[in-house]
Order: C-alpha cells, then structure tokens, then sequence
C-alpha cells in the first residue's frame, strides 16, 4: 500500500498535463493540510474526519469558496485513489459542497482574544492598537489618522472627526484599553500630535503596517486576523453581551444599509447564542 507521502506525489504527476500548475498546487496543499489535520494515511481517513477538518476550516475564517476549492481536490484525489484500486470507499462522496452565502463577519472568540493579548505582551504599541480596535470598534483608516488630542482622558472618549462619510463621532474605551495605550504613549519619545506612530517615529503609522504587524499572529493562532477582524470581534462581544443592536450600530458609525443588514445577522446569531446557554 502506498504511503501518504508516495500517494499524493502519484497523484500529482499523473495530473501535471491535465490541471494548471497553479491549480495542482491548490490541491496539493489542501490533501496536506486534510491529513495532516486528521493524523492518519489518507487511506485510513473517514467521512467524519473530513467533517472534522471542514468544521475547524470555518472556525478558523475560511470563506466559503475558499472550502469548496478544498473540496474540489479533495473530491478529484479520491476519485484517483478508488479507480487506482488503492482505497474502497471514498469519504468524500457523501459530503455536500459548501453553499455560497454571505457569511457573518469573522470575528475572534474570547478564548482567541485572549490568546491574541498573551502573544503580543511586551510589545507595547501593538497591544495598544489591539486595545484600542476591540474596545472602540474603529475602522483601521480612523485608528491611523487618531490624534492626541482627541482624547478625552477623564471621560475616556475618543472624537473620530472625519470617520466613513466624513461624520463625526464618539467612542468609547475601556479602563484596560486606557491603560495599556497610557504605557504605550509613555515610552514614545516623539512630540507627534498622533496616537500611533511608525516605527522610527517619524509619522503616523500606516493602514498597510498596523495590518502587516497582525499578520503573523493570526498565523500562530491559526485564524485570519487583519484590524477588521478586530472590528467585527467589537461589535459581536457586544452583542453577545446583550447589548441593543441600534447602539452597536451607532458606535460602529454605520448608516449603510448592506453593512446593517451584516450586523443584524451577526446580531441575530448573538442572540441565539446567548439562547442555547441557557436552555
């Protein structure tokens, strides 16, 4: 019997004429990363452990195109292996494509938050953006144009003059997010009138460096993590808290009517949630 190892190479050269190079390498990777989730030769894995597989894919933020790809090569390398006499079943065959939806926005659960903030201690101006997008709910382009004196301290209030629409607004933080983004704002040597600041403190940070900087920890949790990722962390946390979607709403500074229609879905499924807890 081949190995997994000798399996998916077979079935890569027998294919390389047939499938775009790109294409072949997608799969490949897919059938890797199924195994490797399952622990087992491809031979010995069941319908339930692809399910398995399939489940932590959404969990981790997958869309759903992005699963049925998975699927596809899946379905293709299975279908090789039972004509190729080397399995006699195929788990794939009873599990449906996944069905193309607008999915509820990604978001991190408490357990990862958590997991987020431990990976990120000592590294002052990261877990004060962190800070800073879960408790006030800020759009990335809002964080970077922040400036000192928007602050309300005493208050903790931030002014967002010119969010989405050029509307202002005000948000909230927390005495946690005041106090790491206090540490933060301490240690800077600079005299910038921002709140964030680029590496050599010479500017404000970018859009493109605060996503850059997340980047890598959303690989060592396994999740897809960029500030709007955070945003949506904001606005489901607290609707898993009970609080009225029309408040959300407005500290999010949402008035159009496809991003409403999003939260109240994710509303929804807050709710539910919170159901199912205590029935």
């Amino acid at each position: 019997m081949l190995t997994s190892e000798a399996c998916i190479k077979q079935f890569r050269d027998d294919y390389s004429l047939r499938l775009s190079k790109t294409l072949l390498s997608v799969y490949e990777i897919s059938i890797r990363q199924m195994i490797s989730f399952c622990e087992k030769p491809y031979n010995e894995v069941t319908t339930r452990d692809i399910r398995s597989w399939l489940k932590h894919l959404y969990e981790s933020g997958y869309k759903s195109s992005s699963i049925k790809t998975k699927m596809f090569g899946l379905r293709l390398f299975y279908k090789y292996c039972l004509e190729e006499g080397l399995i006699t079943h195929n788990p794939v065959e009873s599990i449906p494509l996944p069905k193309d939806r607008d999915k509820l926005p990604h978001y991190l659960t408490i357990e990862q938050l958590v997991q987020l903030r431990l990976l990120c201690e000592g590294d002052l101006k990261l877990r004060a953006i962190i800070e800073v997008f879960y408790a006030t709910g800020v759009r990335v382009s809002e964080l970077v144009n922040m400036r000192l004196e928007d602050i309300n301290w005493s208050e903790r209030m931030i002014r967002i003059p010119k969010g989405k629409g050029k509307k202002e607004r005000i948000v909230l933080f927390t005495n946690e997010c005041a106090e790491h983004l206090n540490s933060y704002l301490q240690e800077r040597r600079d005299e910038l009138p921002f709140v964030f600041v680029n590496r050599s403190e010479t500017n404000a940070v970018t859009i493109w460096s605060v996503g850059y900087w997340l980047r890598p920890f959303g690989e060592k949790m396994g999740v897809h993590l960029s500030p709007h990722t955070l945003r949506h962390t904001f606005a489901a946390h607290l609707a898993l808290k009970g609080m009225p979607l029309a408040s959300i709403q407005a500290l999010l500074g949402h008035d159009n009517p496809k991003n409403t229609i999003i939260y109240t879905r994710l509303h929804q499924e807050a709710q539910k949630q919170m159901y199912e807890q205590w029935m």
